[in-house]
């Protein structure tokens, strides 16, 4: 009887210390999910595609279920609601981003040549690496030249993209693309078009980020980043240019998503309250 009594009192010793093991948190789409930690530019322009997947999914569904309910109230005349979104947000998106798909530790200067023969017309193709940190590619012709470059700074785990072209005596920057890590979990982001500063908790999750895309004017070159900031950059860098200067913000704080726009005219700016939509991050991945 004692030892049944002893080995009964074992198994529930065993069951106690089992059921406090923390289950594994599931991780919804609006969570930092970060799978490639290798030190390359491969690896950091991974980890650039969890940030900005996280940032959109809760900006997407957030946006979707707010207009959802427009939809519901209104079912027949939703668009015609002022406080209904039109507007999709794709936040970093480069027109020449696949090119940076070639930029690889197996990448040769040959094997290039067959790699991007679809991307030239006529036009001699040169590439550079040192399989890691550096890449340059260069499509010339007779009378221009365009050319791809991309730098990983291994110590801030950030890189920057540029796109430039030649031709008439003059140099062009078509494109650039800039991610920086700053200290813990935030990042900031620079395009010609766009800033972005968002922030996680040791849980993944997003605290806040500040989203800004300019209207007419650009971001120079002259203003980078990379490989890290020469002053601390925080939110208030997202918008400096003045708000006048942008076509749409993004802010979420305080579980609060601000949508502002100005595409269709006036300023519009519609709040939407994060934890009102929670099951929503669930139902729709």
């Amino acid at each position: 009887m004692k030892r049944c009594l002893s080995l009964l009192a074992a198994l529930l010793l065993i069951l106690c210390s089992c059921s406090k093991e923390e289950p594994e948190k599931f991780k919804t789409a609006d969570m930092l999910n970060i799978t490639n930690t290798e030190e390359s530019f491969n690896g950091c322009r991974e980890r650039l595609g969890s940030v900005l997947t996280a940032m959109k999914s809760k900006v997407s569904v957030l946006e979707a279920e707010h207009n959802r309910s427009i939809k519901i109230e209104n079912p027949a005349e939703f668009f015609l609601d002022k406080n209904y979104i039109h507007t999709a947000f794709e936040p970093f998106l480069l027109n020449s981003g696949d090119i940076a798909d070639g930029f690889t530790t197996e990448m040769t200067a040959e094997t290039a040549k067959s790699f991007y023969s679809l991307y030239v017309n006529n036009e001699d193709i040169i590439y550079e690496s040192d399989g890691k940190t550096n890449y340059l590619l260069k499509f010339v012709s007779e009378d221009s030249v365009r050319e791809f470059s991309a730098e990983y700074n291994k110590k801030n785990d950030s890189f920057r993209y540029i796109v430039k072209s030649e031709n008439d005596g003059g140099e062009f920057i078509e494109e650039f693309l800039e991610f920086i890590k700053l200290s813990g979990s935030t990042y900031v982001m620079q395009s010609q078009k766009e800033r972005c500063y968002i922030e996680f908790n040791e849980e993944d999750e997003i605290v806040s980020f500040y989203c800004g895309e300019l209207r007419d004017d650009t971001f120079l070159l002259d203003e980078s980043i990379f490989p890290a900031p020469d002053v601390k950059i925080d939110k208030h860098w997202v918008l400096s240019r003045g708000k006048s200067q942008f076509s749409n913000i993004h802010v979420f704080e305080d579980g609060i998503l601000t949508h502002e726009d100005c595409s269709s005219g006036p300023w519009k700016s519609i709040k939407i309250v994060a934890k009102n939509y929670e099951s929503a991050f669930y139902s729709h991945f």
